[in-house]
């Protein structure tokens, strides 16, 4: 508490609350004489990739603040170690100004529309890919390690061939930097309106993908037509953009599901330097994303139908 307080000139700490909500992150509530903040220790790697992805989170994250997109304020460390990174203790630290508030309970969804637009409007930097593990990869992970788990994720390979083959082609998309994971976790509910939360995955992206991406998830995962045209059309009429009516137009949110299907199952094989309870954790949460990417697969077309300027 005392560390972090002085590695980003808090002023003298009162008192350090856990905060419930993420799977990847530790959060704190700090108290100083200062004020209040969200403290957030990242579950980093010490791999070059890791810095090198956080440098670009870092720098569309201070872009949309200076834009006045909304959001709680960063606070820069007295000595980073990165763009608003202090390393405390072997660990790695970000900051914000505490801001008090809630989950959403209100429709957002022409909020989501509207924010996502003017995110958009910043300057794109960088590349978007579409790089998925192939099923020959996952097929190497699995005969290492026979067992129950890893025969759970092989019934999934057929969906996950599937939805490799819907993201190849990127022709006609539109290249943003962004917030690049929009969803009601990261949205708070203030009395000045809602912030948009979490930015340490920004980056490059396609804003087709993002925009369709957002639209399911503040639909109840796609249950909620009404809801989901809503996103579409507030961003529509900031940007003069709709995604097509197609179920390449969703390939975004299989690439989330399959990324971090990935991941996971790389933790709970043991290919990733974590602790026993966060493998242990791994597995479950593996297969969890997957059934997601199954039952996204199943709605594609029926989304698809949704774009349709005549629906």
């Amino acid at each position: 508490m005392d560390a972090v307080a002085a590695a980003f000139g808090l002023g003298g700490a009162t008192s350090w609350e856990p905060v419930s909500g993420g799977r990847a992150h530790l959060v704190w509530r700090l108290r100083t004489e200062r004020g209040e903040w969200a403290v957030k220790r990242l579950n980093r790697s010490r791999e070059d990739w890791w810095l090198r992805d956080y440098l670009v989170a870092a720098e569309v994250q201070l872009a949309a603040w200076e834009r006045g997109l909304p959001m709680p304020r960063p606070v820069h460390p007295l000595e980073p170690a990165a763009p608003l990174l202090a390393d405390v203790d072997g660990h790695s630290y970000l900051v914000h100004e505490w801001c008090e508030g809630r989950p959403p309970t209100g429709d957002v969804t022409e909020w989501v529309g509207r924010t996502m637009g003017a995110l958009h409007d910043l300057p794109a930097g960088g590349t978007a890919t579409w790089d998925p593990h192939p099923v020959a990869e996952w097929l190497t992970w699995l005969d290492e390690a026979p067992g129950p788990f890893t025969d759970e994720v092989r019934a999934y390979l057929p969906d996950i061939a599937e939805a490799i083959g819907l993201g190849g082609d990127a022709t006609g998309l539109t290249p943003v930097s962004s917030h690049r994971d929009f969803k009601p976790d990261n949205v708070l509910e203030t009395a000045g309106g809602p912030l948009l939360l979490d930015w340490d995955g920004a980056g490059p992206e396609w804003a087709e993908w993002e925009l369709t991406r957002a639209a399911v998830r503040f639909s109840g995962r796609g249950e909620d037509r009404a809801a989901f045209q809503r996103v579409i059309s507030a961003y529509e009429a900031v940007t003069g953009r709709r995604p097509p009516a197609s179920p390449t137009s969703f390939a975004g949110l299989l690439k989330v599901y399959l990324g971090g299907a990935a991941w996971m199952v790389w933790r709970a094989l043991g290919h990733r330097p974590v602790t026993a309870a966060e493998r242990a954790a791994a597995g479950p949460h593996a297969l969890e994303l997957l059934a997601d990417l199954r039952a996204a697969l199943g709605r594609l077309d029926e989304w698809a139908g949704w774009l349709a300027r005549s629906t």
